[in-house]
């Protein structure tokens, strides 16, 4: 290392320096809590010099890493920006913010100069060369000659929530432009815009690391995300794979092309789900899935990158071409299977949405490798479908039988294992493998055990919701039914005879105690859907109320078939468990 340093912004701004961001590296991802956060550090440092006459004051943003690079270039050195082109390119969308909205051409004449610089011939260059993803856009907005006007126009009347609403949906790149630009024109005294980039340029430090030709780029990566700085395991990956000379040709066609393909695929692949208590992208749990198969191992998704160094250290160059590839043939399989916004409103015979549907809302995401697996190696949709109805009905019968999930992460993996043995996968093979298991923690139960279940076992709202919206998705399936189409998200459980049942419901039956009572009424037999939620007066009132105001609040067949009941007790509750049985046995074959 050459060294490493306190500098001030300016230094990288001058002269003919120009920044290379590799191509490996991330695409720009700040959004507005970042860029919010650097705009009230320069407003801080505003107020110390201006109001506080405290010209000392600064506040430093970070770590910069650059590497010098052998060019041929005449008049321009160039450097890789190995870390620190998030804050890079937003000082620079930053201060282009402040070009355009001068009206002082002097001050535009001075802070180009921080923007692009000319060569030897005269031509000018862009002091920050993008990544193929953000390239173009970052160009457009930089060597923009007319002030982006015709960008700032769709802007410039909005308040600040309505663009920073607006930008959800826009390239990061521009996003940042317009959201310095707004605050500009509408906080800033823009007479003042030299003080303004003088604390930029001089009052934003960095600590700045120099690599020489000799230091290991990868080292330093691990060194940064050891030390808390957020580089995801996919760009740890994309880092260590295709740093080396002999990969770069592969980069575009094997890892470009479907991970940072355009915006669209930048943001499948960043969007955020939940695996057990933490939130994780979707490339992450892709990853997971994908060395998981090739391991056919658990597989830590919190050293998931020192797990793939280790599957990657051993491997000859033309193996670790191969793996390249092999990720790109999976990731463009994990692309097809259902996923977010798709699963949002579902009809009951569109069984693979409906299967991603309910292991979603069942939290089983350890079978998510062997999904991947069978979508990899199972071409044929019908079979695919009957394969998945196969596990649907597995996991939707353990989980109203309230059977463990301790063993889950072994148990898939064990099939997946299984499976990958098997000459032609099928769910004639898968079935017969399932019913072969005896144990607690993974037998496949019976119509005997599934039916008590639904007179006996209490399940939490978020499965008792799932469980009751796949039987309304049975109900509508059928001829008669003008849209077979349910939204889950409107749909809240609600009790027929509430929890709070004394207050109102003083009679007991014969032979029936409080105790049983209140066991009885959690079971599904009592359990229904309704879109919204009625308030607690109404919740605990007496039934003749009650199913009055139920009639209002459904339309559906497991709740509007028992309205016309006078009253409402344990009978009628195995009654409804009976019913609702009778459907799930339809759904969730053996």
């Amino acid at each position: 290392m050459l060294s490493a340093s306190k500098e001030k912004l300016l230094s990288f701004l001058n002269g003919s320096s120009q920044y290379i961001i590799p191509f490996f590296q991330r695409s720009y991802v700040w959004k507005v809590e970042n860029w919010s956060e650097l705009w009230e550090n320069i407003l801080e440092e505003y107020e110390e010099l201006v109001i506080n006459n405290n010209p000392k004051s600064e506040h430093f943003i970070g770590t910069i890493i650059i590497k010098q690079l052998l060019t041929s270039q005449v008049g321009a050195t160039e450097y890789e920006l190995i870390d620190g082109q998030q804050r890079m390119t937003t000082i620079n969308l930053l201060l282009k913010a402040f070009h355009d909205a001068t009206p002082e051409i002097s001050a535009k004449t001075w802070i180009n100069k921080f923007l692009t610089f000319e060569d030897s011939y005269g031509n000018e260059k862009i002091r920050i060369q993008h990544s193929k993803v953000d390239r173009e856009h970052f160009q457009t907005i930089i060597q923009n000659k007319d002030n982006n006007q015709e960008l700032w126009e769709e802007y410039k009347n909005l308040r600040i929530d309505e663009v920073e609403k607006r930008l959800e949906n826009e390239s990061r790149i521009v996003g940042g432009y317009i959201y310095y630009r707004h605050k500009i024109e509408n906080e800033c005294n823009i007479d003042d815009v030299r003080k303004y980039i003088n604390i930029v340029i001089e009052k934003l430090p960095v600590i700045h690391m120099a690599l020489n030709a000799d230091d290991d780029v990868q080292q330093i990566f691990d060194t940064i995300n050891s030390l808390g700085v957020k580089l995801t395991t996919a760009e740890l990956l994309k880092n260590y794979l295709f740093s080396a000379v002999e990969l770069r040709e592969y980069y575009e066609p094997y890892w470009q092309s479907v991970f940072e393909a355009d915006e669209d695929a930048i943001d499948f692949w960043n969007r955020e789900k939940t695996s057990g208590r933490i939130r994780r992208t979707t490339v992450e749990l892709f990853l997971y899935s994908y060395l998981v198969i090739k391991k056919e191992a658990n597989v830590k998704l919190d050293t998931l990158f020192k797990e793939f160094k280790n599957h990657l250290k051993d491997l000859s160059v033309e193996d670790k071409i191969a793996f390249a590839k092999d990720i790109n043939e999976y990731a463009k399989v994990y692309e097809e299977m259902p996923d977010g916004e798709n699963l949002a409103e579902i009809s009951f015979d569109q069984h693979e949405k409906r299967f991603f549907h309910l292991i979603r809302e069942f939290d089983v995401n350890t079978i998510f490798p062997l999904i991947l697996l069978i979508y990899k190696e199972v071409s044929n949709l019908e079979e695919r479908i009957k394969i998945l109805r196969v596990l649907e009905s597995y996991i939707a019968r353990r989980t109203i039988c309230k059977l463990t999930t301790k063993n889950y992460n072994n148990l898939f993996i064990s099939i997946l294992s299984e499976v990958n043995d098997m000459e032609n996968i099928t769910a004639k093979n898968l079935l017969e493998k399932l019913n072969s298991y005896a144990e607690v923690t993974n037998k496949f139960p019976d119509d005997v055990e599934f039916k008590e279940a639904f007179f006996g076992k209490y399940l939490i709202n978020k499965y008792s919701r799932e469980v009751l919206y796949c039987i309304a998705l049975h109900d509508l399936n059928h001829a008669y039914v003008d849209n077979r189409k349910l939204n889950f998200s409107g749909f809240s459980v609600e009790h027929m005879m509430p929890k709070n049942w004394n207050k109102n419901w003083k009679t007991l039956p014969d032979g029936i105690t409080k105790e049983i009572r209140s066991g009885k009424l959690l079971t599904l037999g009592n359990l229904t859907l309704i879109q919204g939620k009625l308030n607690s007066s109404l919740r605990d009132s007496s039934w003749s109320n009650k199913r009055a105001k139920l009639k209002d609040y459904s339309t559906l067949k497991q709740t509007t078939d028992y309205l016309a009941i006078e009253n409402w007790q344990e009978l009628e509750i195995d009654k409804r468990a009976e019913n609702l049985y009778a459907v799930a046995e339809l759904i969730w074959k053996k």
